[in-house]
């Protein structure tokens, strides 16, 4: 009976999607900005032998702290999936595919398991 109680009551709660924030760049030097919940983090990449060189800058929303900086390196086909210290609830993504770096903000979803 509980879980009939519990599924009824996420039903009546309805439904909703998390939308992730995407950002492709395919100019060196063009920035972009990706938004999650409270973060912002700003990219630009720039060429370097075979690989992009990103930078990316980051901060909450009405934090007065200076903004946190990531440094990488992308060849053609890599792809990274991380989330940021003291910010839970957020997974960043870049991804480097031929002439384009594509970063992908996405909030991380808890799924409810019942046995």
């Amino acid at each position: 009976m509980k879980p009939l109680i519990l599924a009824a009551l996420l039903g009546a709660a309805g439904t909703f999607t998390a939308q992730a924030d995407t950002l492709t760049l395919s100019a060196p030097m063009s920035g972009g900005t990706v938004h999650s919940g409270a973060l912002d983090m700003s990219i630009y990449w720039t060429p370097s032998d075979e690989a992009f060189e990103v930078v990316a800058f980051y901060t909450a929303r009405g934090d007065d702290a200076a903004p946190g900086k990531l440094q990488m390196r992308l060849e053609d086909g890599d792809r990274v999936v991380f989330g940021l210290p003291g910010h839970a609830g957020t997974a960043f993504s870049f991804e480097r595919t031929a002439g384009a770096l594509t970063v992908i903000a996405a909030p991380l979803q808890t799924e409810l398991a019942l046995n």
